[in-house]
């Protein structure tokens, strides 16, 4: 099927706006996430993938005005150079969502300490590494409270609400690494659906944009053979 040009270049047009809205809901939840760190007592590299994220969704805008411009005045070189934008975009895109479902599928290495000193026969103490998790994801042990008492030992204090074992009720009934995976999977959750949905646009644009280019050269070459 013939497509024109002028329809190649709306296609393309369309394509770069919703990509410049991608990129402004991208910059948005790399801005949301730096903001939701909890706790800065343990680097989860929150604040790295944040200002990473950011500053993709602040380049993805600026190739979506930049071929837009291209677009507009049909300029084959920069529409070249946006498209090859495009790709390289779309490849650091699909390594930052292979690095997200590592990250789903991998606990913290403070947190993995903490679960082998709770293991360990000889560290008779409360884990600190674990006991910054129990206090902050409101979880116990490993799987459940359970593993302190194969073990023979009492929960510590941070398996408790506000540090009060007296009541039984307040002792938290979720193993931390359940409650762990909860929290990476809210943080890389809407990011992934996101950049799926980046990834196919990019790709979208990237066909059109070399389409377009063909379709100009293809022109002007008629135009010339004809003049």
């Amino acid at each position: 099927m013939y497509i024109s040009k002028p329809t190649y270049k709306i296609i393309v047009i369309i394509l770069n706006v919703i990509c410049a809205i991608l990129g402004s809901i991208l910059t948005w939840f790399g801005s949301w996430l730096h903001k939701s760190v909890d706790d800065e007592k343990f680097d989860h590299g929150e604040e790295l993938a944040s200002i990473v994220i950011m500053t993709l969704g602040g380049v993805l805008i600026f190739t979506a005005i930049y071929g837009t411009v291209a677009t507009i005045f049909e300029f084959s070189n920069m529409l070249i150079s946006f498209t090859v934008l495009l790709i390289a975009l779309l490849v650091m895109q699909i390594v930052l969502v292979s690095i997200s479902y590592t990250a789903l599928n991998s606990g913290s290495k403070k947190l993995e300490q903490g679960f082998d000193e709770l293991w360990d026969p000889l560290h008779l103490k409360p884990s600190e590494n674990l006991s910054f998790y129990e206090e902050w994801l409101q979880c116990c042990g490993k799987n459940s409270p359970e593993d302190y008492y194969l073990l023979d030992k009492y929960p510590p204090t941070s398996c408790c609400k506000d540090h009060n074992c007296t009541k039984i009720f307040n002792l938290y009934k979720d193993g931390c690494a359940d409650k762990y995976r909860e929290y990476v999977k809210s943080k890389v959750e809407y990011f992934n659906i996101l950049s799926w949905v980046i990834i196919v646009t990019e790709f979208i644009g990237s066909i059109f944009s070399c389409l377009l280019i063909d379709s100009i050269r293809n022109y002007r070459d008629l135009r010339r053979f004809y003049s």
